[in-house]
């Protein structure tokens, strides 16, 4: 499983970040720190890692009332995020940007 032991520092600290799970896959890094860093965004929750068979990264969005599920996965493990706001596709876009970018 990819786990990223080398998280940036600082990635879950702040009030937007809710712990109760502490960690976050390596490929989720770059989404997370966008999401974070967004001003659109009010409140990101950590889901579970879940493993998974060998594949390639990818991330979805599915929209919810609250705001987004974003879904990545990585080489070895999926994990889910809920991320909280009032404008998804605004959101959905940054992300997006800074994920491909990586």
């Amino acid at each position: 499983m990819s786990v990223a032991h080398n998280t940036p520092k600082g990635l879950l600290k702040g009030s937007k970040l809710t712990r109760s799970h502490t960690t976050v896959i390596e490929a989720a890094i770059p989404a997370v720190s966008a999401a974070k860093e967004s001003a659109r965004v009010s409140k990101i929750v950590i889901g579970v890692i879940k493993r998974t068979k060998t594949g390639q990264p990818h991330m979805k969005f599915t929209p919810i009332q609250a705001g987004l599920r974003m879904q990545v996965r990585g080489n070895s493990a999926v994990q889910i995020f809920f991320v909280y706001t009032d404008r998804p596709d605004d959101v959905m876009q940054e992300i997006t940007e800074k994920w491909e970018g990586r």
